[in-house]
């Protein structure tokens, strides 16, 4: 019997005992049975849930958390991002970009990272208003494209920041750049996507 077949026969008795059954014979154990008792039966549920993630794992245990690529993209899949053609919110072109990536195991490109890269360029500054940070078009920023649009929601109006078809492909041009601020944020633990 292989290391696999021996934790799927404990998940089958395992199983067993948390749903109130004697695994050998296939009884229905008594109901003032120590191993019938509400918290074992949780703590046999929760050890048939573990005995699960690691055959559904091939029989490897996991050591924590997964372990996340750093951002990267390729020319291919740069060129596999198709340019709006109408101004859109940075957000969308992030996910756009992400899209073309298509790697659940790498860290997303985040739009604070194009937004920071673009604020240390000069195409966006950062405006204080008592307490409130926001992010705001830059001396540089009619330059490639970069304007704010007031929207109405259902709070009022609000400004969003828009980026045009060649503003989409300035930040496209310089991805390379970008990817590592992106990386540098993804791995400070105070930032949080």
């Amino acid at each position: 019997m292989t290391e696999l077949e021996k934790m799927q026969r404990a998940k089958m008795y395992i199983d067993k005992l948390a749903n109130g059954v004697d695994p050998i014979s296939g009884a229905d154990l008594p109901f003032d049975a120590v191993l019938n008792n509400v918290r074992l039966s949780r703590c046999f549920f929760y050890v048939a849930d573990v005995l699960r993630q690691v055959i559904d794992n091939g029989g490897e245990v996991s050591r924590g958390r997964r372990m996340m690529e750093s951002f990267r993209i390729t020319p291919e899949q740069i060129a596999r991002v198709a340019v709006s053609s109408g101004a859109l919110p940075i957000t969308h072109l992030c996910n756009m970009i992400n899209d073309a990536v298509g790697n659940d195991n790498m860290k997303k490109l985040s739009y604070r990272a194009v937004t920071e890269w673009l604020t240390q360029k000069g195409y966006l500054r950062v405006e204080e208003k008592g307490f409130t940070k926001r992010k705001r078009p830059g001396e540089h920023a009619e330059q490639i494209g970069i304007y704010e649009e007031t929207r109405v929601g259902i709070n009022g109006e609000f400004v969003v920041i828009m980026y045009s078809p060649d503003a989409q492909r300035f930040i496209l041009d310089n991805l390379d750049s970008i990817v590592e601020t992106n990386n540098h944020y993804s791995s400070r633990d105070d930032y949080r996507e």
